[in-house]
């Protein structure tokens, strides 16, 4: 099992291009530990980058998903 792991952790770590579409970028909400308005896509954007992945943030979903590794979706949260 060990030297699976090692043969898998190079390519765990390497850096992946991601899109974030964030389906609804007029649903915010204050973070007090930024001391600003985000939102739903600001700490998985900032989380992705700070692991050393190349992110770009949509609010349309893109026709073509294959330059992409991995895709992420933010719905945002019930508004009345």
């Amino acid at each position: 099992m060990r030297k699976f792991v090692l043969l898998l952790l190079p390519v765990l770590m390497m850096a992946a291009n991601v899109f974030v579409w964030n389906y609804d970028p007029l649903d915010t909400y204050y973070d007090p530990e930024v001391e600003d308005t985000v939102n739903a896509a600001y700490w998985l954007d900032n989380t992705l980058r700070d692991l050393g992945h190349q992110v770009t943030v949509g609010s349309s979903l893109p026709t073509d998903l294959s330059g992409y590794d991995v895709c992420f979706v933010t719905l945002g949260w019930f508004r009345c």
